[in-house]
């Protein structure tokens, strides 16, 4: 089943709701209950092809208000991640609050690793297998119809590995979305074939820049983004419902989770500039 999130169809709505608050005279500003500022974990080793994957970042924050702009970083923090054969890898926190870098990671396909975590005596784990992917065939550009107007089309193809149960993540990111354009695939139907992923958006025209991520991914990793980005409306930097969490586990206090997932990715990356069409 090929799923795909488009944020342009929220346009629409948020245009009706333009109008609707210009048509109010007064603004109401909601007093709302500020519940346990929860530790949020962003944990994503992303092994781009072509590269040694060396270098690899972890970001720790806390959750916040609705109404505060500021998200809380959380500096002080111990992490490391473990792979199968006991070795060790530090993520120190060197330039930025609440990032943490490791630069000498050794990715490895299909290997399993460990997170963890140590905040204020809270000790946060979770565990993982670092999922491959297979490379871009190639990238094709064409005019689509919809709702009665002509879109461009930037498409990607790939081959699905025959006689394997695989999931994928895509992103397209660009200038004319606030936030990328996240695309979920699985095989259930494509199973040893090529499949295609496509971007398309009204907006979109000659000369735009679209960065391009393809992640292998796991079936559990799979799962807990369909969740977040049916329940955000496919955006996933809003804040999700509290009772949607990852495979990160409190060691001290099983109830007292932290929010995010811990995954490895192989991914391709790549940039492509929509052309004039002849």
């Amino acid at each position: 089943m090929n799923i795909i999130i488009k944020l342009k169809n929220l346009k629409y709505t948020g245009f009706l709701l333009v109008l609707f608050l210009c048509a109010c005279e007064d603004v109401v500003e909601v007093n709302l209950e500020t519940g346990e500022p929860k530790l949020v974990i962003d944990a994503e080793i992303l092994w781009q092809k072509g590269t040694d994957g060396s270098v690899q970042t972890i970001q720790i924050t806390r959750m916040t208000g609705y109404y505060n702009q500021e998200v809380p970083k959380v500096s002080g923090a111990q992490v490391h991640i473990q792979n199968s054969n006991g070795e060790l890898f530090e993520f120190s926190e060197v330039d930025e609050a609440g990032t943490y870098t490791c630069n000498n990671f050794i990715p490895q396909l299909n290997e399993s690793y460990t997170l963890e975590v140590l905040v204020e005596d809270q000790e946060y784990t979770a565990s993982e297998i670092l999922i491959p992917v297979t490379q871009i065939n190639r990238v094709e550009q064409d005019i689509v119809n919809n709702f009665s107007e002509e879109n461009i089309e930037v498409s990607f193809y790939f081959d699905d590995p025959d006689d394997e149960i695989n999931f994928y993540l895509s992103d397209f990111n660009t200038g004319i979305l606030q936030y990328p354009d996240y695309e979920l695939t699985d095989d259930e139907f494509f199973n040893g074939n090529e499949i295609k992923n496509d971007f398309s958006d009204e907006d979109l025209k000659p000369g735009d820049i679209i960065e391009i991520y393809h992640r292998g991914i796991s079936e559990q990793f799979y799962n807990y983004m369909m969740l977040i980005l049916d329940a955000t409306d496919s955006n996933p930097f809003s804040t999700p419902p509290a009772n949607i969490h990852g495979n990160i586990v409190n060691r001290n206090n099983p109830e007292n989770y932290a929010l995010g997932y811990f995954r490895l990715c192989e991914a391709n990356y790549l940039v492509y500039t929509v052309e004039e069409e002849n």
